[in-house]
């Protein structure tokens, strides 16, 4: 695990890791090998095999470094109302992302594929995902006007799903700056502001849950172990 690692080791790692970012980014995902990576990094293909043994676990590293950077954010988020709260949430993370904008549109294929290991709605990265969603029900639980409990990990799940929609808007969008993007965020914060006081009508309660329900297999919390009680 990185963690265990000597300082020494882990700047190594993300060099490795820096690296082969940049490559992605130049050259593809698909077409970059741990040799080319090895090569590029001044580094030798045994050493760099000992920190990343498949090219498809350094894309679950980017995940997991990026993972941990929007736990630390969203834990110093200010109490705000839940649209502000949540619009502050989702701007932090596509500034975040900025710099690795090219490299995550080389992986947006495998990324996107069902049967990649690195599938960002795959098996594989479910620990992760369940650490982001926990970061989106912490949006909503700490907001100043935040929903009722029941609520509450409702609102996560559709959270998550439009944090990666967003994402996929904002690596396609090709305007200056990618000025729609923060357009769709500003709209989208609007619109949430506005319906937040309709979210105790039974109705749109209702109707918030039946959403979650249809998206929780993919943008869900994690399903309990058979052992676990309810």
């Amino acid at each position: 695990m990185a963690s265990t690692l000597t300082p020494k080791a882990q700047q190594t790692r993300e060099h490795i890791l820096e690296t082969a970012l940049a490559l992605f980014a130049s050259k593809g995902y698909q077409e970059t090998t741990l040799r080319d990576i090895a090569a590029q990094a001044d580094i030798s293909l045994g050493l760099t095999y000992r920190y990343f043994a498949r090219k498809e676990e350094l894309i679950v590293a980017l995940y997991e470094r990026l993972t941990a950077q929007t736990e630390e954010a969203v834990a110093q988020l200010p109490a705000l109302p839940l649209a502000a709260r949540f619009g502050r949430a989702l701007r932090d993370c596509l500034a975040r992302l900025a710099p690795h904008r090219d490299a995550l549109g080389a992986l947006f294929g495998a990324g996107l594929d069902p049967n990649s290991p690195v599938a960002v709605l795959g098996e594989g990265i479910g620990p992760i995902r369940a650490r982001v969603w926990s970061t989106y029900l912490a949006v909503a639980n700490g907001a100043s006007d935040a929903p009722r409990p029941r609520q509450a990990p409702h609102l996560a799940t559709v959270f998550y799903a439009l944090h990666l929609t967003v994402i996929l808007f904002w690596l396609q969008d090709r305007s200056p700056g990618q000025r729609l993007t923060h357009e769709l965020l500003d709209f989208g914060q609007q619109m949430l502001g506005r319906l937040r006081p309709a979210l105790g009508l039974p109705p749109v309660a209702r109707a918030l849950a039946r959403l979650a329900r249809i998206l929780g297999p993919l943008f869900g919390p994690p399903a309990p172990n058979p052992g676990e009680t309810a």
